[in-house]
């Protein structure tokens, strides 16, 4: 009899550490939703072609805290979104320089 019984105990346990996970994964959804994001433009020199956009956009997206980075060669610039309690401006200067490329200024686009 005490053989019948362990496996049911092995599907309840499995089954309550299924639903724990799942709370658990939606409390950090929720808790990214309430962050709030800053928005920069970041003037960048040394950049030519679409590759150049893809160099920075990928050494950006790199750091914990990027929400989204979009850089173009024609306007020489990049937007950045990011959440400024997990990186800085410091951080993302580094990233862009790191890939080869010159940051010329940022300028605070907006908060949200």
């Amino acid at each position: 009899m005490l053989l019948r019984s362990i496996p049911n105990f092995f599907l309840l346990f499995t089954i309550l550490f299924f639903v724990a996970s799942c709370g658990h994964e939606q409390k950090s959804k929720k808790e990214d939703i309430t962050m709030k994001a800053s928005s920069i433009e970041v003037s960048i020199g040394g950049m030519t072609c679409t590759g150049c956009e893809q160099t920075i956009q990928a050494g950006v997206s790199k750091l914990d805290g990027i929400k989204s980075v979009k850089a173009s060669h024609t306007a020489a610039n990049a937007f950045i979104e990011y959440y400024p309690d997990q990186v800085d401006t410091l951080k993302i200067r580094e990233a862009i320089t790191g890939t080869g490329y010159t940051v010329k200024k940022f300028i605070v686009t907006a908060q949200n």
